[in-house]
């Protein structure tokens, strides 16, 4: 195992200076998740880290940070995140990537569900008629993690025209957008409170259009802190409500 002062002996090394927001060649390709650490807090990371994949230094300004790590969820980097606050680092920030190309943590999040909305075990789990799914309660609790605004929709993949046809039958003032053109991904209606959108999606599910996904779209801006409180608490009951099915 290498140690941390080798790790950042190879970036010095390598006289990195590289830019925010930029195109990481070195990072595998899909949705990668990374953390940027205030250089002076490195040391202390140690206590919670041990490797440190993609290790890069960054120049900002008159600072510098290190930027690490090859993590495949949200869940997962924000839970080693709360580690390394709990160990007295601070200005710690998520970084997210797309093939090697830095996103938006919203679009990452975003765009993970999408994909795996599409999958066989995602639509099993819809026809099971449940209330929710662990699948849509784990994006939520991402979402919920992350802090950020957001509404509630319904994400309907279109995989035929009979489905096309069901979806225009059932449409009543709901808006319809394209989300995912590549995958036939649809966006229904922009509901503020996820009673709403669950009502809603029965609707659908009666009427036999089997995948209908709540998911959350979710805007770059922070939540209100009585509004990330509310959050925290309707998904805590939905926890619950799951656990007793």
């Amino acid at each position: 195992m290498k140690t941390l002062h080798k790790y950042i002996a190879a970036v010095l090394l390598m006289a990195t200076t590289a830019m925010a927001n930029a195109f990481n060649p070195n990072l595998p390709t899909g949705i990668v998740y990374q953390i940027s650490l205030n250089s002076n807090d490195i040391q202390k990371s140690q206590q919670v880290i041990q490797e440190y994949p993609y290790l890069t230094r960054i120049i900002k300004g008159n600072t510098s940070v290190y930027v690490f790590g090859n993590y495949q969820t949200f869940s997962e980097i924000d839970s080693v995140k709360m580690l390394l606050e709990n160990k007295g680092c601070s200005a710690i920030e998520i970084l997210a990537y797309k093939n090697q190309l830095e996103i938006s943590v919203a679009e990452a999040i975003s765009l993970q569900y999408k994909s795996d909305m599409l999958t066989d075990e995602a639509s099993q789990e819809r026809t099971k008629g449940k209330k929710i799914s662990t699948r849509e309660v784990n994006h939520l609790l991402d979402v919920q993690r992350s802090g950020l605004k957001h509404y509630y929709a319904l994400a309907i993949p279109v995989k035929s025209h009979e489905t096309v046809d069901k979806l225009l039958e059932q449409l009543g003032n709901e808006q319809v957008i394209e989300i995912c053109s590549d995958s036939e991904i649809f966006s229904i209606g922009k509901f503020e409170k996820l009673e709403d959108v669950l009502k809603t999606r029965q609707r659908f599910l009666n009427a036999d259009v089997k995948d209908v996904f709540v998911m959350a779209q979710i805007s770059n801006e922070t939540l209100d802190v009585d509004d990330y409180k509310d959050f925290a608490i309707t998904i805590q009951a939905m926890v619950n409500d799951l656990a007793d099915n």
